[in-house]
């Protein structure tokens, strides 16, 4: 019994101090400043939880991995490339506390994401004593729950966007990827669903169709 107690401990605790642990991912990109200037470097950057900015976001850049951070908010930003990600500042008031957009397809009618961080649900838990009440009671604090919340936005600019809802699924993606008949066929046969969205990018970019557990 005390062996599974003491196991059980040393995973929640492990398990929360990496949690606290260093949050940072740092990814070559390139940040174009409002100034004009263009900085080649480090940039770090995760979805914020909400409330955590008052008014707006930032984003952390180095110029390698030996130099000063800076953080950098977001009205300073133009846009800015991490690793894969293109993501560009909606001064649109409804993203008001999260105004990074992630560029999904760079078409007429552009697709975006907008993501922020779910908070969680905050959990004590408290080890006790161990048989008789004897030993250590312990409560260790974690939270359950969390995770990235992405809402996908579609049309002309990250100014000028609307939520993509899943009544409007099939009209709305069927425009945004006319220009591959044989996906957007996907689409009205439901082959692709509202929940598909992943797969269905993956699919107009590489023309590879998602593979099922069956395929493996």
């Amino acid at each position: 019994m005390k062996k599974a107690v003491l196991l059980f401990l040393y995973l929640i605790i492990g398990s929360t101090i990496y949690a606290q642990g260093p949050q940072h991912k740092w990814y070559a990109g390139t940040l174009y400043h409002t100034s004009g200037e263009i900085f080649d470097g480090l940039i770090s950057w995760t979805p914020p939880r909400k409330g955590e900015y008052e008014d707006g976001d930032q984003v952390l850049y180095r110029a390698d991995e030996k130099s000063e951070v800076f953080p950098i908010p977001y009205y300073k930003i133009n846009s800015f490339v991490m690793g894969n990600d293109s993501i560009v500042v909606s001064h649109n008031v409804l993203f008001k506390n999260s105004p990074f957009m992630t560029v999904v397809l760079d078409n007429p009618t552009k697709l975006y994401t907008n993501k922020v961080m779910k908070n969680g649900f905050p959990l004590m838990i408290n080890t006790g004593g161990f048989t008789g009440n004897v030993g250590m009671g312990v409560g260790v604090g974690t939270s359950v729950g969390g995770g990235v919340k992405t809402t996908y936005y579609y049309g002309i600019s990250p100014d000028k966007v609307t939520k993509l809802e899943k009544k409007q699924f099939i009209e709305v993606m069927s425009t945004i990827l006319a220009d591959k008949p044989d996906v957007v066929a996907k689409i009205k046969d439901k082959t692709f669903r509202y929940g598909d969205m992943d797969d269905l990018i993956n699919y107009y970019k590489t023309g590879q169709m998602p593979k099922k557990s069956y395929d493996y």
